[in-house]
């Protein structure tokens, strides 16, 4: 079993997640790997005309995903469970995604949008027993902010609110 933080309630998978999280965004944003696999996720064609090995770099950057997933599981189980059983599939493939998402695939952004989700995930036993509304309505608060961010992307550069001021150039004195 994973214990806590001392003082805290709090386990240290929280500490585990953060260096993970760091250690992401050095490898995506400071290696020459991070710029390749960068590059094949922006754009596989472009990479495979500029010769990067593209299967070698998607098996790769898969199995990274997939050993990072494996480490989270490993975490919930020797933290919070205490033993694998057919009850922890717990649906935080969607809620990964959407962090993911709202952190535009930033590492480091991922640290607070994943702690807001996770309060708003914990807040759904609150919202039932005080305010009398059902477990369901944090997957509706969830579906909300992302319909509302999906929005926002697709009205950017379309209406005055979404785009962004640039200054005007100041004429040359004579």
């Amino acid at each position: 079993m994973i214990g806590t933080l001392p003082g805290s309630s709090v386990h240290w998978g929280l500490v585990a997640g953060i260096v993970c999280a760091v250690a992401a965004w050095v490898l995506m944003r400071r290696t020459t790997f991070g710029f390749a696999a960068r590059m094949v996720g922006g754009n596989p064609r472009a990479a495979r005309m500029a010769g990067l090995p593209v299967g070698r770099l998607l098996v790769v950057t898969t199995a990274l995903a997939g050993a990072a997933a494996g480490l989270a599981g490993m975490v919930e189980v020797a933290a919070v469970h205490g033993r694998a059983s057919a009850s922890l599939v717990a649906g935080y493939g969607s809620t990964g995604i959407l962090v993911a998402f709202l952190a535009r695939q930033n590492p480091l952004a991922v640290i607070p949008v994943a702690v807001l989700f996770g309060g708003i995930g914990a807040s759904g036993g609150l919202l039932q027993r005080r305010l009398d509304l059902p477990d369901a309505s944090v997957l509706v608060l969830q579906g909300i902010i992302f319909v509302v961010l999906l929005a926002s992307e697709a009205m950017r550069g379309r209406l005055r609110l979404f785009t962004f001021a640039r200054p005007s150039p100041t004429p040359k004195e004579a």
